[in-house]
């Protein structure tokens, strides 16, 4: 078929076909809260933990502060790396997409252990020590804890979660909208069907019109009946009659129906 026995509106412009559902918000969802973990995670490694008061006995009495970097040496690596998996977001598809989002859940997760920790059961004055590098020379006295660190890493770990469950849903609509087609194909189809169905109905009539015993001539003049005459050049039928199924088609009638014929 020639672009000039198209109909009109297959020369719109693409912008007026339907678009599949995008992903890219849902992704951009997913990276900022990502970005809030890191956030998050970054300002509790820099905020002070604990304090511990010790003396060695020789000296006045001391106050060590623990920071979130000691207390969770892991707390600046997972800013890190979730900064780093942004653009792993924002690229990936499928099942990379779902891999991308159960490591961003876990990490999470794995940050909130020593948060929930030190909330649910206070400060370990040994741990803290340790953690502090504290000199083995001093003794603790007590050890003071603070919660809004712990649930400001909470609070990364929501985000965490959070954005892994937005990927998820990201990698499941992907796959769901894979068999996505493009405008041309669409317009390809409608077409594609009614010559097939031409078919059919042309090698439908050729049989009954065998059965009743009539000629061959005879079964193509019922079947291309209302196509043009008998006095047509060698392809002149397919060409009327793909201008004229166009035509139906620009009047809004479905040549493939019986009852509109």
């Amino acid at each position: 078929m020639t672009s000039a026995d198209q109909p009109a509106e297959s020369s719109q412009p693409e912008s007026s076909q339907p678009k599949p559902k995008s992903s890219r918000r849902p992704q951009m969802i997913a990276a900022v809260l990502m970005l809030a973990t890191a956030a998050a995670f970054w300002g509790a490694s820099r905020l002070t933990w604990a304090t511990v008061s010790a003396e060695d006995g020789l000296s006045p009495q001391r106050a060590f502060d623990v920071k979130g970097s000691d207390w969770s040496p892991w707390l600046t690596p997972l800013a890190l790396v979730y900064l780093a998996g942004i653009a792993a977001v924002l690229s990936v598809r499928g099942w990379g997409l779902r891999l991308v989002a159960l490591l961003v859940a876990a990490g999470g997760v794995l940050a909130a252990f020593p948060a929930i920790s030190l909330i649910a059961g206070g400060a370990d004055s040994e741990y803290a020590a340790d953690a502090g590098d504290i000199p083995d020379r001093y003794i603790v006295l007590y050890t003071d804890t603070q919660w809004l660190p712990a649930a400001l890493v909470l609070l990364g770990t929501v985000c965490a979660v959070a954005a892994a469950v937005v990927l998820l849903r990201v990698a499941k609509g992907a796959t769901m909208s894979s068999k996505y087609k493009t405008p041309a194909a669409r317009r390809e189809e409608p077409e594609t069907e009614i010559f097939a169905d031409y078919e059919r109905r042309k090698r439908a009539a050729a049989a009954d019109s065998a059965k009743a015993g009539d000629t061959p001539a005879d079964a193509d003049a019922d079947a291309d009946a209302g196509t043009g005459g008998k006095d047509r050049r060698p392809g002149d039928d397919r060409d009327a009659n793909e201008r004229m199924m166009w035509d139906a088609l620009d009047t809004g009638i479905d040549p493939t129906d019986p009852d509109e014929r």
